[in-house]
């Protein structure tokens, strides 16, 4: 791979700007090319992006989010709950980034219709369960998040 956080940060940008009917098969194109590299390919891709994420404007982020977020709600859940658990594997070695990521992944993932809301939702859960590390992950969730996933804990 060649690309920089630089260059990673100024495609988020470039695609952030187009038209959502523009940017959905972008999107969708990139996912499945996503699906077809090596995992240290992915990995490294996914590192770039949550590397460029401080330096992108938070709406324009959240903007491209909710497309991200609607794009890949239409995937199987099998694939969805692959790259997300790739993105919290890499978030949680970047733990600076949860205070900004965490708001704006619940407040664009709960601007999502109801089915593709529940499909994300049904995802994330199942990560969280399936992960070695749940007990530490669920310590950082605020009562926005545990809220979004249903999650009751009982101390």
């Amino acid at each position: 791979m060649s690309a920089t956080p630089r260059t990673t940060e100024n495609v988020i940008q470039i695609l952030a700007t187009l038209q959502e009917f523009l940017r959905k098969p972008i999107i969708k194109n990139k996912l499945i090319d996503f699906y077809r590299l090596e995992k240290a390919d992915q990995i490294e891709i996914i590192g770039l992006i949550l590397t460029s994420i401080p330096s992108i404007d938070r709406n324009i982020l959240e903007e491209l989010m909710i497309t991200w977020f609607g794009v890949l709600s239409q995937f199987d859940n099998i694939k969805i709950s692959y790259i997300l658990s790739i993105y919290l594997e890499e978030i949680f070695k970047k733990p600076e980034l949860i205070p900004t990521l965490v708001p704006s992944i619940l407040k664009t993932a709960g601007s999502l219709d109801e089915s593709n809301k529940e499909v994300l939702r049904v995802c994330f859960i199942e990560i969280l369960f399936n992960s070695p590390v749940k007990d530490k992950i669920i310590k950082t969730f605020d009562k926005q998040t545990m809220d979004f996933l249903n999650i009751t804990i009982n101390i």
